[in-house]
């Protein structure tokens, strides 16, 4: 029996997703695992006709489900986002397993979690990856890597379910969600700009791969503020030492 912090604080993220039939297919796999949180991001209309025939007795999730212009607003609410991808390269996340993603996810304490996949033909874009906190991959053989999303999002799933079923506890500390992060993470880099750190470029990166981290460790809303302001304190202290120039 699923209890306390668990499936229903996961929703899927379906992110420029074009057909239909996927759509149903993917309520299906999502119900069978007990996850009912759908949400849509710069999805287009479709036809509805179609997503109940393939989602059958699943429909009422796409029904219920949360539509939003685009990535970014969708995940506004999440305490951690999962981009799922099977590619790689220089400018994109390092993947984890799912099975490691979904063996951890349990333990990070309560707050809402994204699984979020992109595009049937394209996947997710290198922008929408770095929107994410996590970059997660489902091993598949090289003779044929590909999954189709339906398939993908019920394997993110039932590992999902087999961690919340066999942890033994469920989380109870409450974590700060995404809009606190990602204040945070301007914070801290205000206060390395103000010492001179961005000296040419890099805080769009940093200002990433700082929320990335905080929303991976889960940290409470106490503990973001306390992490934040030991930058904040440091570029101060900083920012005066060099205003009084060197000791003569």
């Amino acid at each position: 029996m699923d209890c306390g912090f668990g499936l229903d604080d996961v929703a899927v993220v379906l992110c420029r997703v074009d057909g239909p039939v996927n759509v149903g297919a993917v309520c299906r796999a999502m119900k069978a695992m007990g996850i009912t949180r759908l949400t849509f991001a710069g999805c287009p209309d479709y036809d509805e006709v179609a997503v109940r025939t393939y989602a059958l007795q699943a429909f009422d999730l796409y029904e219920s489900a949360e539509r939003y212009p685009n990535l970014r607003d969708a995940l506004s609410g999440f305490g951690l986002a999962a981009g799922f991808t099977r590619r790689v390269g220089q400018r994109r996340k390092e993947n984890v397993s799912v099975e490691e993603f979904a063996a951890a996810v349990p333990g990070r304490g309560a707050g809402s979690v994204a699984l979020v996949f992109g595009n049937e033909r394209d996947g997710l874009s290198d922008a929408e990856l770095a929107l994410c906190d996590e970059a997660v991959g489902i091993g598949s053989s090289e003779l044929f890597p590909s999954l189709n999303l339906s398939h993908a999002v019920q394997i993110a799933c039932w590992e999902l379910r087999k961690s919340f079923r066999g942890s033994a506890e469920p989380g109870g500390r409450a974590c700060a969600p995404r809009t606190s992060a990602e204040r945070a993470s301007r914070d801290i880099a205000d206060a390395l700009q103000a010492v001179g750190f961005f000296k040419i470029a890099g805080r769009p990166e940093a200002e990433t791969f700082l929320r990335s981290v905080v929303a991976r460790a889960g940290l409470s809303e106490s503990e973001l503020e306390r992490f934040s302001s030991l930058f904040v304190k440091l570029g101060a202290l900083s920012a005066s030492s060099l205003d009084r120039g060197p000791v003569r």
